[in-house]
């Protein structure tokens, strides 16, 4: 080239954002690129002075010269060259480029070098190489020749062989042998340039033991490569089969608790009635001189029996709860306590009010009215005056709704008001007496906290009970309650 096209090559190269120089056999710089001065943080007056030796790293200067002298002795026309090249402060820039050799008359004349600044990319590489090995996960690259050819110290940490164990076999050689089959299809499916997702297979671990692994593959196809994340969830197999036999246990325990109820609706209410009408024989065979103190016997064992009977209901009611089929539906929920307050009958003094309207909302109507039952009718039979209120009311939370029942009855002491939700738990009455079965409130929580709510007890500053509930606005249309 001359004239006008070395203009245009010398633009060309001062224009260009790699680092282009030309080096003589002398080994001085006959000529260097803006981007080579910006770079290294050279004016053009200094390059006149500098050598090979002060620009390129004692940690590259040899490869760089082998380069050199191969390219002048024509055994290669070019060479690929990686290295560092020095800055004018001392600092360190990774180059990736090529040399090649300029010859006038058949003799060497200079070598001309075009190098890329990677310091960019080699700071991200090595970031990607930390993370790499920091990973928790089990990174590896894999061939679809059946061999790791890269692995991060996970491996190790998980199945305890070493590196140089894992990359010499088979990655199939670990895997469990009834893995095997469907591994190799996974492989296989990556080969064809498929993606893999949720895999799950288990590797042998050093100990003999066996690893459950989980992964997610992507393929290179055309390097015959797969790039692979494992996570070890051995853990969450063992937390799985451990839930799996508790929900056997809880199956089992739950048809036990079906034929409980059998028995107690059965085999227990018959003979219980059975007792009630041999009492009201022997009373009505009795002569009329009877003494009171028999008479107040007989009296006491119609009310224990009656009492049994209650206790035989209660429990069926508690098995049942939450386990029967229900229809979702619109629910009035104020026409629902009307409802149940002439159901109830309060005594003539006790009055039940209201405050606010209550909602309507769409939810199984059988779990909530036996909530609200309980509730009243507890607030009734502990009240401990004649003149009494008990006022029901709601307000909206967000998803749910919270209901309050609330009285001004004795109130329930504070060691008490989470033993009351308890089976066969009551809190004693002001005049020591205990009433009931000890049920009814253990039903309400089984059936609120079914649901999806919470139930819990407020008491006023001297006298009064208030028992609050959250109840989900929308239930599960499936009728098998909880929240949606």
């Amino acid at each position: 080239m001359g004239g006008e096209d070395d203009d245009v090559f010398r633009d060309l190269c001062e224009s260009a954002n790699d680092l282009i120089h030309s080096v003589g056999p002398d080994r001085r710089f006959l000529y260097v690129n803006r981007a080579w001065l910006r770079t290294l943080g050279y004016g053009k007056e200094e390059v006149a002075g500098l050598v090979v030796e002060d620009v390129i790293h004692a940690d590259s200067l040899a490869s760089y010269r082998r380069a050199a002298e191969r390219v002048l002795s024509r055994e290669e026309a070019a060479l690929h060259v990686t290295a560092d090249f020095l800055r004018k402060d001392g600092g360190r820039v990774p180059v990736d480029g090529s040399v090649h050799a300029r010859f006038e008359n058949g003799l060497p004349a200079a070598t001309h070098g075009i190098f890329r600044d990677v310091s960019v990319r080699k700071r991200t590489q090595e970031q990607l190489d930390r993370l790499f090995e920091m990973s928790l996960d089990l990174l590896c690259i894999a061939g679809t020749d059946g061999y790791f050819k890269r692995i991060n110290p996970a491996f190790e940490e998980v199945l305890g062989y070493s590196r140089e164990e894992l990359l010499s076999r088979g990655f199939i050689e670990f895997v469990h042998p009834e893995d095997r089959e469907s591994t190799v299809r996974q492989v296989a499916a990556l080969a064809r340039g498929l993606k893999v997702v949720d895999f799950q297979n288990r590797y042998r671990a050093r100990d003999g033991t066996y690893r459950w692994l989980a992964w997610r593959s992507s393929p290179w196809p055309s390097e015959g490569l797969i790039y692979a994340v494992g996570r070890d969830i051995t853990e969450h197999k063992r937390d799985q089969e451990t839930l799996l036999r508790q929900a056997k246990e809880l199956a089992r325990s739950n048809a036990d608790l079906e034929q409980f109820a059998y028995v107690a609706s059965h085999d227990l209410r018959s003979p219980l009635r059975a007792v009630a009408i041999l009492t009201n024989w022997i009373e009505e065979g009795m002569p009329e001189t009877l003494p009171p103190e028999v008479r107040g016997h007989l009296a006491s064992l119609r009310d224990r029996v009656g009492r049994m009977e209650r206790l035989t209901e209660e429990l069926l009611r508690y098995s049942r709860a939450g386990r029967e089929r229900v229809d979702v539906g619109p629910v009035d929920t104020a026409a629902m306590v009307r409802d149940l307050v002439q159901l109830l009958g309060p005594p003539e003094g006790q009055t039940i009010v209201v405050e606010g309207g209550l909602p309507v909302l769409r939810t199984p109507r059988a779990p909530l009215e036996q909530v609200f039952r309980n509730l009243l009718e507890n607030a009734i039979k502990h009240h401990d005056r004649a003149q009494g209120n008990i006022v029901v009311s709601s307000r909206d939370i967000g998803d749910f709704l919270e209901f309050g029942v609330a009285d001004d009855g004795p109130g329930i002491p504070a060691e008490f008001r989470e033993q009351v939700f308890g089976m066969f738990q009551k809190a004693p009455s002001s005049d020591g007496a205990k009433e009931g079965a000890g049920i009814g409130l253990a039903l309400v929580r089984q059936i609120v906290e079914r649901e999806g709510g919470s139930v819990w007890i407020e008491s006023g500053e001297s006298r009064g009970v208030t028992f609050r509930f959250t109840w989900p606005k929308r239930a599960r249309e499936d009728g098998s309650g909880g929240a949606a």
